[in-house]
């Protein structure tokens, strides 16, 4: 029997990687991937790429999957920093004190990071946080995703798929040409596939050369932007802002100033330190992600839905991908194409 046919749509955090490790199914796939955009100019090259599970830019509080997402991506990004591939992915741990107002638990994702902690009193005058505030403190995993999918693209052409630069209006396309479609189109979604649900949560950063800040800070408070600083390999990236709904792609110097303002307010270095770039990215947003099998808008191939992750690309991709996987293997052993489960 002829191996089946796997379509992949979107080359970010979760497309590329889902290619990746469908062709490491038994059943040896032909697996295609099809995007109008490859990095540096997808969405996933945007953002600061922290593991960090908060509940942030994506609605929903936590469940089983969502922490087995993170749980599974955390160790992932662990092994690879671990390996002789830490300097070439640019893989990081990064030192986070996080700030917020009220009392809060402490989060569910806390096992998930390294070394989680309730800072103390005389630690927050020391690093002068508003004394009225709490903070956590915890390492965690940062991976600016630009090397990352250079690497997964790599892998894909070297495992024997094929890539296509193409922009699909409709699955109905290349219905029929796949048995599989698996659509990691994000904000795209929207239209390919008619979600009102999703929509784009515009974000607005600032980079700039501030070598001497070397742990990150996160500020929430409720009503208020939220505030982080957060040093890569290069540069500092400022934040952040979050507008849904807005597509508009120019930078908003009302914005940046009050980005500014606000992280000098804390780490007032920066109020010196060289801007490089100001940015603006949509996040795909949605009130749950959208992570399943869809027989309805096809009419030969079988599509599996993996979109809609809002600011959490990053954290919830290995799991995400490993889910995606395991729903092609059942859907092709039900079809007779293969006997083994997937070895991934």
């Amino acid at each position: 029997m002829e191996g089946p046919r796997v379509a992949v749509i979107g080359a970010g955090i979760m497309g590329l990687p889902t290619a990746v490790l469908l062709t490491g199914l038994p059943c040896k796939p032909k697996v295609t991937l099809i995007a109008d955009k490859f990095s540096p100019y997808v969405t996933s090259n945007k953002p600061a790429a922290i593991v960090w599970p908060a509940d942030y830019c994506n609605i929903g509080s936590a469940d089983a999957r969502r922490m087995e997402w993170t749980r599974l991506t955390f160790q992932y990004l662990y092994d690879l920093f671990a390996s002789p591939l830490a300097g070439e992915l640019d893989i990081s741990l990064l030192t986070t004190y996080e700030v917020y107002d009220g009392d809060r638990e402490d989060p569910w994702w806390k096992d998930y990071v390294l070394g989680f902690r309730n800072v103390g009193e005389e630690e927050m005058k020391t690093l002068r946080y508003p004394s009225d505030r709490k903070c956590w403190a915890y390492t965690t995993l940062m991976m600016p995703c630009r090397h990352f999918l250079s690497w997964q693209l790599e892998k894909l052409k070297a495992s024997g798929g094929v890539v296509i630069q193409k922009k699909l209006e409709s699955l109905r396309e290349i219905d029929g040409d796949y048995d599989i479609i698996v659509n990691c189109a994000g904000l795209g979604s929207r239209q390919l596939v008619n979600d009102p649900q999703i929509d784009s949560i515009r974000g607005q950063i600032i980079t700039v050369k501030a070598p001497w800040v070397m742990h990150a800070f996160i500020y929430q408070k409720e009503g208020d932007p939220i505030i982080y600083v957060l040093p890569r390999a290069e540069d500092v990236m400022l934040g952040g802002s979050t507008h849904i709904g807005d597509w508009d792609e120019q930078v908003d110097p009302v914005v940046s100033k009050g980005i500014m303002e606000r992280c000098c307010k804390y780490l007032p270095g920066l109020s010196t330190a060289p801007v490089l770039t100001e940015e603006v990215g949509f996040r795909p947003g949605r009130r749950t992600v959208r992570l399943e099998v869809d027989d309805t808008l096809t009419k030969y191939s079988t599509v599996i839905h993996n979109y809609g992750h809002g600011g959490q690309g990053v954290t919830f991709f290995r799991g995400c991908t490993l889910e995606v996987v395991k729903l092609a293997d059942d859907y092709l052993i039900s079809k007779g194409f293969t006997a083994l489960s997937a070895k991934i």
